[in-house]
């Protein structure tokens, strides 16, 4: 019996496309993982919660201060004169527009999922258990800017910073240096361009891809969990166990076909449908809700957030009750942003030629707000107005059925049809779902491909193959407390290479600070590679990993 063509066609191509290094090593590791969370899982819980505990007690600062630096980092690259440096030669052009590009970036901040989860219910905890960096006195209206304030400080400026720290060194090294697609490039400024390759660079490969599916892992987690709460919530259908796990898989099958689908018809389909469904949501709320008072609220909230933004950023808990706040709020936060940069930076350098580095960080650090600030407006501002109001107890809804209910019953309490809107809630959260497992798997595949741009899709299949099962056995291990043990973990090592590549940026940048004083042209011309580049190189060399 002969193989078919395709299949034969697909495992040449995989063949030929993967750096087996990068690739076994990443596979390896999350194999262990998930092995370990299944047959050791009280074992492992037990010592996740006491690696957390160590984590945020101890190197807290690490994650606060990595995250603030890359913030002042790519804010100086954006104002300074190194945001003039183009990515690309002098007449390299833009391959989308700036609306385009502004998209695309606001599409990009959808792939690290959980929006849609926290923006209903984050600010309203934040009401009931007011912040520890928060005066406990304020009054209502005071608590509630301050909550909405804290919410988006979460899903706001910081979390961006993180991404661009990768997006400006792998697009800086790809577009001016020749260097292929791949977080290894960090080291450039320390070994060289040519000296990526090696050992050391195929490590900090193999890393990123494990935190990054470990990063996507806890996104797919918390969208089940809601998923799962909304049926049981709204129509009291409860899953179980064994109905979390189908639902896993199902999803995992619609990523499949997404795959076989293609880009342009698979991620490109349903992120449309994200967005649509996002807006439709927030245009509701905002209709049926108290609109004059939610942008009244917001504003304050912004105001504060601007304000306040250094002295929330290096808040340092001077208690043990306060230590536990961070541990389950910001220091949660920014080890979860962090396992999705290496991710989202390669994702932004690959539509970044022709621009320049300042409209990389412009695009990336307000494009994400334009997302960001109206979902919680409209979610979290309206539940605080209602639960402040008496109309509703949504936080009696958080403590009896969850976090992941207050969506549901915020949409029962203030839109009309609500089963019409909360089965919409329902299809965004799977059709988020479908498009981070879709797009990260790109980037992801990319990065065991040794920065092949069109990596085969069995390398893809397997990385959302290894998310499905880590999610499994996570859910399997105890749920929401083991994942959010599990990001302080995994995010610790991408604050290092964090730290060494907004480092190695700088040592770059000074090396070739003459461009600055030069003509952009001329230095253009004379940085840009005008031979194949490396990973071509190496290729035309006949000296592809898999040999």
């Amino acid at each position: 019996m002969s193989v078919p063509s395709q299949v034969v066609g697909a495992v040449e191509s995989f063949r030929e496309k993967s750096d087996v290094a990068v690739f076994s090593l990443s596979v390896a590791a999350l194999l262990g993982i998930i092995v370990a969370v299944v047959a050791f899982a009280d074992t492992v819980a037990a010592a996740l919660a006491t690696a957390n505990e160590f984590i945020v007690g101890n190197l807290g600062w690490l994650y606060l201060w990595v995250v603030f630096l890359a913030f002042v980092f790519v804010v100086y690259v954006m104002i300074g004169p190194w945001g003039r440096i183009k990515l690309g030669g002098p007449d390299t052009e833009p391959e989308f527009t700036f609306w385009q590009y502004l998209v695309m970036t606001f599409t990009a901040g959808l792939s690290s999922g959980g929006l849609e989860f926290w923006g209903p219910v984050e600010p309203l905890i934040h009401y009931g258990t007011r912040p520890p960096y928060f005066d406990a006195s304020a009054g209502t209206w005071a608590r509630m800017a301050d909550a909405l304030q804290y919410a988006i400080y979460h899903y706001g400026l910081s979390a961006w910073a993180t991404y661009l720290v990768f997006a400006v060194a792998i697009s800086y090294y790809v577009y001016r240096k020749g260097a292929p697609f791949r977080p290894a490039v960090i080291l450039a400024p320390f070994v060289g361009v040519d000296n990526v390759d090696g050992p050391l660079g195929k490590l900090v490969d193999a890393l990123a891809v494990v935190v990054t599916v470990s990063g996507i892992t806890v996104s797919f987690g918390l969208g089940i969990s809601q998923f799962a709460s909304g049926l049981s919530f709204k129509w009291g259908v409860g899953l179980g166990q064994l109905g979390r796990i189908g639902l896993i898989l199902l999803v995992g099958v619609l990523f499949l076909l997404s795959v076989i689908a293609g880009i342009q018809k698979g991620i490109k389909r349903f992120a449309d449908l994200n967005v649509v469904l996002l807006i439709g949501l927030m245009a509701a709320m905002f209709a049926f809700g108290q609109a004059t008072t939610l942008v009244n609220l917001t504003t304050q909230a912004l105001t504060g957030y601007a304000t306040d933004f250094v002295g929330m950023s290096l808040f340092f808990a001077p208690n043990g009750e306060a230590t536990a706040w961070l541990g389950s709020w910001t220091l949660f936060f920014w080890p979860w942003w962090l396992t999705f940069a290496p991710m989202i930076g390669i994702f932004m350098a690959r539509i970044s030629k022709g621009r320049t580095l300042r409209e990389l960080v412009f695009a990336g650090l307000f494009g994400s707000f334009a997302l960001t600030v109206p979902w919680y407006a409209a979610t979290g501002g309206s539940a605080l107005l209602l639960q402040t109001s008496g109309a509703a107890d949504l936080l009696g809804v958080y403590e009896s059925s969850g976090l992941e209910a207050v969506g549901f019953a915020l949409f029962e309490q203030l839109l009309p049809y609500p089963a019409v809107f909360s089965a919409a809630l329902l299809l965004l959260v799977v059709s988020f779902l479908i498009t981070t497992l879709d797009s990260s798997t790109l980037s992801i595949a990319m990065m065991a491909a040794g920065g092949e741009e069109s990596p085969s899709t069995i390398n893809r299949l397997v990385w959302g193959l290894m998310m499905v099962l880590l999610t499994i056995a996570l859910s399997l291990a105890g749920g929401m407390p083991v994942l959010q043990s599990f990001t302080i973990l995994v995010g610790l090592p991408t604050a290092v290479l964090c730290a060494v590549a907004m480092l190695g940026m700088l040592i770059e940048f000074e090396r070739e600070f003459p461009i600055l004083t030069e003509s952009d042209n001329e230095e253009s011309e004379r940085s840009t590679p005008t031979g194949p580049s490396v990973q071509q190189q190496r290729q035309s060399a006949g000296t592809t990993s898999d040999d």
